[in-house]
């Protein structure tokens, strides 16, 4: 009966989809109330409680964060995700596909497609079978967490919201964060709209989101300090989505914003805290989506921020931190708020940074509710632990219940604290389940009480979840008894590693979760929510991998699974299970767990494929309540698994939890738990009393007598405990609840330890100062965080740093340190560059006192750090005189006795002292072409001399000895002396600075060779060295400004080993040739051009033995076997060999 339902509900559906997204989950939920009669009327649940109604309405593909507006997480529709399957042999991973970037959006299923987004702004579209990419989009450069220092998600932030899919426009939405402004400080938040099937984006996007909030015209949106983490909201036709804060760091406020999904206009921007710039009050709830029950609502939680005073539930008042908020949408398309709810104690809330908006809220199937005169209910949790039931159509505003307290449907708890959204299992009487932070998964049953809905805690897993663990989600085949499993992602805790999917039976036993199914992952991404369909669950990890968990489409043996219904405890009842085999195989084993057994048939047997198995069962309940186990096939093809299911009863009543555990509590506090009263037996059962526990227990909701329980309902007694007397290593108290009913009674244990003292938040050092640390190098300190009270702290904020100061191991949200403990927390400093930096670790604790920042800071003091690291005012500096000071190019400096050091962002701190340092400043120090000092003063490779290198253009330098003293050199001159060996070259040390030649055009520097030396440049010519007699005879003929010019070469030796000469930048030619035999003489122009056709010196005239000279009506040279005669009435020249 229920698949053909689900049929019709399915079509009607697919019909609607065709219309607008209103029409899609208004068309819904009309067939969810059609198929919530049917059921009411069609079947009971185990304790008589009938069958609660699926969400609202059912998808065929999971197109949005936790499966429905609703943001229920259950999926009724996975018949291959029974207990059964899942405990199968051949359930498992199916493939692990590779992405670019940490997945932290939950991976959805959009038109077959299974759709990915990462922080590195790629989205993958890939088959949902094996994880084979169809297509890949890249939205735009990711935006660096560096850029707020915030260690929350590093090193990019991307796409972190879940993306939603409209079927009416064929588009999957996505959110990302681009990094396509002229620098970081400018990034885009923009609405991308791509094709389900190919990737292409669709017309009229992305959507850059910007402006003003309608609510606050004033205050502009900042896209640099904003962050879009829940899950985007499709609803009649508008895409909205949530921001909020990275780290807290302002300015940032919570807002909503609207796209419509066809034509990209913005439609709405609305925010939590209008008129306050900066008032926090972020929208992020775990990467939990916004809300919506029906055309026009929205609602969703905030975290810290301008709270709300004690006012009713409408008209919300502008400023709405630690609330949960309804909007409605205008018929302009605008948003407005409707109603609120925030914790009468809000103020203490924002002091502990214990937001209430951590969790997500989540609105209830109407079943829930009905019949009683809150038939709309939503629950809401968050860090401090109390599970909140409300309105929807009433929220209950602040302090307008009994004595100024909350003004709610129900409370629950406090249990610890959420960052997630709960998931919902609408069968077997109604479940709600949380993953707590460094607590167990909880299962909160839903019941009635005094005509009141009411959530009681009922079971919890035995494990511990780590602080950054998953929120769950739901997977059923309709409401089917024992069809149920709970889907979770464990994480050990901020890092992430050591991860895993769990899966759990929806119906604790005996208070505890089973766990039935679990799979390593890798590394979690922060809250990952697992997506689920087609009998497959996914999951997205924080190193880069997309998960894919189902069963082969042929088990070996397939089955129902198979329900006993309600059995009495002691009896036993019998059935058959009748498997039938898809091939050729042996069974070897049939097995089970008690409470059932097996009889199984002569074992080997041989089936075929198409034949069945008779095997016949049993179910002998030892206590009360429901029970699961799986009757295990072990055959040559593998181990299969079929669910069993019981519920044992009995006359009588029964407790759920069994005892009530409070921990400790300090005195002054108080701590509620609640306990369900249970009719264990299959008539009515009447109260006849109850006797409440004595101080320092309290109760309410004690049932009267004359209260009749139907069998399997509960009633809710809710206890207080409020310590009194205590010690500062704790009392023990003890009490005991005991209700009497006709057919028995049940007698319900307390305890609790009660606590004196204060807990105290110690952080020392207040400050890091990692000193100068040099590019490509890293340096990790700590500091300590102690709790020198006297009971334990739980630390309820803590936000690391992101980009030059890391750390691996931050601190947890939650992380509970005991009287006396210390936790040393590390952070590393890696500079990219040489500019100081800072930024700041925000830790605070639950003892009341503000949070504590510790300032971290490196290269902030770089001449300060060097003058320590050469020894201080005991090395050869000495004493500092005066301050630090400013020099040009955003440098700085400091004079000290005996020195002073330099410091600019691209040089580093370097020190120059003595005759160097005072050149240095005669010539314009950092404002001279030397610039900055890139070394500090060193000794010259021969041992005679001293020098300082600095960052001027093309290199400089001066250079000290003894005879010669300090002179400068750089450019293209102090290159060419490099190249020729520096001071062990030919040319020595230099003996002047580099200096404008007289002619105006070139630059020199002399140096201290033998004989003279020198290196002389113009814009043409380029640097040559010339010395000795060559240089002696060129500067005899008037340096530059003579006959020859600028030197155009270096000194050379001669083709034939004899000589050496240099060549000029003269007219038509000039080179100056010298040989022992002959000392150095000039040759130029038309006598050079002549000489140098007859071979040089290699030809018949050998080198010259003179200088060019005057003649009867021209001009002459003369050389070794001869001379050459220029003739300036014809230009011709004549040779004369002798």
């Amino acid at each position: 009966m229920f698949s053909s339902r689900r049929s019709r509900q399915s079509r009607r559906t697919s019909r609607s989809a065709r219309g607008t997204a209103g029409q899609e989950e208004s068309g819904g939920r009309r067939g969810a109330r059609r198929l919530t009669r049917r059921l009411l009327l069609g079947a009971a649940a185990a304790f008589g409680l009938a069958l609660l109604a699926a969400p609202f309405g059912a998808v065929a593909d999971t197109v949005t964060i936790s499966h429905d507006n609703q943001r229920t997480a259950w999926d009724p529709a996975e018949p291959n995700l029974a207990p059964s399957a899942v405990s199968s042999s051949d359930f498992g991973q199916q493939f692990a596909a590779t992405v670019d970037g940490q997945v932290y959006a939950q991976p959805i299923v959009a038109a077959g497609t299974l759709v990915v987004a990462t922080e590195n702004n790629k989205v993958y579209g890939l088959n949902p079978a094996t994880g084979a990419q169809k297509w890949t989009v890249d939205l735009g450069p990711a935006w660096p967490a560096s850029a707020v220092s915030c260690g929350d998600l590093t090193p990019n932030i991307g796409v972190t919201s879940t993306p939603v899919y409209n079927p009416a426009t064929g588009a999957v939405y996505v959110m990302a964060k681009v990094n396509d402004g002229p620098d970081v400080d400018n990034p885009h938040w923009k609405l991308f709209a791509l094709d389900a099937a190919t990737g292409a984006t669709k017309t009229n996007f992305p959507v850059t989101i910007q402006g003003s909030p309608d609510n606050d015209p004033l205050t502009p949106f900042h896209p640099k300090t904003q962050h879009q983490r829940p899950g985007l909201l499709l609803l009649d036709g508008v895409v909205y989505a949530g921001f909020g804060g990275h780290c807290d760091r302002t300015p940032y406020a919570g807002y909503v914003v609207g796209v419509n999904a066809a034509t990209g206009k913005q439609t709405a921007m609305w925010t939590t805290e209008a008129g306050q710039s900066s008032a926090e009050g972020g929208i992020w709830q775990a990467g939990g989506g916004l809300v919506s029950d029906d055309s026009g609502r929205i609602f969703f939680a905030t975290g810290n921020g301008i709270a709300p005073a004690p006012a009713p539930g409408s008209p919300p008042p502008s400023t709405l931190g630690e609330s949960v908020v309804r909007l409605g949408v205008n018929a302009d398309g605008t948003l407005a708020a409707q109603s609120f709810f925030s914790p009468y104690d809000n103020l203490k809330l924002n002091q502990d940074d214990a937001d209430l908006g951590s969790g997500g809220p989540v609105a209830l199937p109407d079943s829930f509710g009905a019949g009683t005169s809150h038939p709309h209910l939503l629950v809401q949790v968050g860090k401090d632990g109390r599970v909140y039931l409300l309105d929807r159509d009433n929220l209950g505003g602040s302090g307008q219940g009994a004595n100024g307290g909350d003004a709610v449907v129900g409370m629950t708890g406090p249990f610890h604290g959420v960052w997630g959204h709960p998931a919902v299992w609408g069968g077997d009487g109604g479940y709600v389940y949380t993953v707590e932070s460094n607590g167990p998964l909880r299962a909160l049953r839903y019941g009635v009480q005094g005509g009141n809905p009411v959530l009681t805690s009922v079971g919890t897993s035995v494990d511990t979840f780590g602080y950054t663990s998953g929120s769950p989600v739901v997977t059923s085949s309709g409401t089917t008894s024992g069809s149920a499993l709970v889907w979770v992602v464990y994480s050990t805790g901020p890092s992430g590693t050591g991860a895993q999917l769990r899966a759990y039976d929806a119906v604790p036993q005996n208070g505890v979760m089973h766990l039935r199914y679990s799979a390593p992952i890798g590394v979690a991404a922060k809250f990952a929510v697992p997506g689920t369909d087609g009998g497959r669950v996914y999951v997205g990890t924080r190193d880069g991998k997309v998960l894919g968990f189902g069963r082969p489409s042929t088990a070996v043996l397939t089955a129902q699974p198979y329900d006993f219904g309600s059995v009495a405890v002691g009896s036993t009842a019998t059935g058959t299970v009748t498997v039938t085999a898809s091939r050729d195989l042996t069974v070897s084993q049939i097995t089970t767990d008690a409470p059932f057994s097996v009889s199984p048939p002569q074992l080997p047997a041989t089936v075929l494929k198409g034949q069945t198995l008779d095997v016949s069962v049993g179910y002998t309940p030892s206590t009360w309540g429901a029970a699961t186990a799986t009757l295990s096939f072990t055959t040559d093809a593998g181990t299969v698994g079929v669910d069993l299911h019981g519920n044992g009863t009995q006359p009588g009543l029964g407790a759920s939890p069994a005892t009530l555990d409070f921990g400790e509590v300090r005195t002054g506090a108080a701590k509620e738990l609640g306990v369900s009263i249970v009719n264990t037996g299959t008539q009515p059962e009447t109260i006849t009393g109850a006797t409440a526990p004595s101080a320092p227990f309290t109760v309410t909701n004690l049932p009267s007598a004359g209260t009749v329980l139907p069998p399997g309902n509960s009633t809710v007694v809710t206890v207080t405990y409020t310590p009194t007397a205590g010690s500062d290593t704790g009392i023990a108290d003890s009490g005991q609840l005991v209700v009497n009913g006709d057919a028995g009674s049940v007698t319900v244990p307390l305890s609790g330890t009660a606590l004196t003292g204060q807990p105290l938040l110690t952080v020392t050092p207040k400050g890091l100062d990692f000193n100068t640390v040099p590019v490509g190098q890293s340096v990790t300190k700590t500091f300590d965080i102690g709790n020198t009270g006297t009971v334990p702290l739980t630390i309820t904020k803590a936000k690391a740093p992101a980009g030059v100061f890391s750390t691996t191991d931050p601190i947890a949200e939650g992380q509970v340190i005991a009287p006396g403990d210390v936790i040393h927390q590390s952070v590393t400093f890696i500079p990219t560059d040489t500019l100081g930096a800072t930024a700041t670790y925000l830790v605070k604790g639950d003892d009341g006192n503000p949070e504590t920042l510790v300032q971290l800071a490196g290269n902030t003091h770089p001449i300060e750090d060097y003058y320590e690291k050469l020894g201080g005012s005991r090395g050869f500096l000495s004493d500092p005189v005066g301050s630090v000071y400013s020099t040009p190019g955003g440098g700085m400096a400091q004079d000290y006795r005996a020195g002073t050091i330099y410091w600019s962002p691209s040089t580093g701190a370097h020190e120059v002292h003595g005759e160097i340092l005072a050149h240095y400043k005669a010539i314009g120090g950092p404002g001279s072409p030397l610039g900055y000092p890139v070394t500090d003063e060193t000794g010259t490779p021969d041992g005679v001399g001293r020098y300082n290198h600095f960052n001027g253009t093309g290199g400089a330098s001066i250079y000290w000895t003894p005879n010669t003293h300090a002179w400068a050199v750089y450019g293209a001159i102090r290159q060419h002396w490099a190249a020729m060996g520096w001071e062990r070259g030919p040319l020595g040390y230099p003996v002047t600075d580099e200096t404008g030649t007289p002619d105006g055009v070139g630059r020199f520097n002399h140096f201290s060779g033998s004989g003279g030396a020198s290196i002389y440049w113009t814009p043409s010519t380029g640097a040559w060295a010339i010395y000795g007699l060559i240089r002696q005879h060129w500067a005899a003929m008037g340096w530059e400004r003579g006959p020859l010019g600028y030197p155009v070469t270096d000194e050379r030796g001669t083709p034939d080993g004899v000589g050496r000469y240099n060549h000029f930048s003269g007219s038509g030619g000039a080179s100056i040739y010298w040989t022992p035999g002959t000392g150095a003489w000039a040759v130029y122009g038309a006598i050079r051009q002549q000489w140098a056709a007859l071979g040089w010196e290699r030809g018949r005239l050998g080198y010259p033995t003179s200088d060019e000279f005057g003649i009867t009506g021209g001009r002459r040279n003369n050389f070794q076997h001869g001379a050459i005669e220029w003739y300036a009435s014809n230009g011709a020249t004549r040779v004369i060999y002798y």
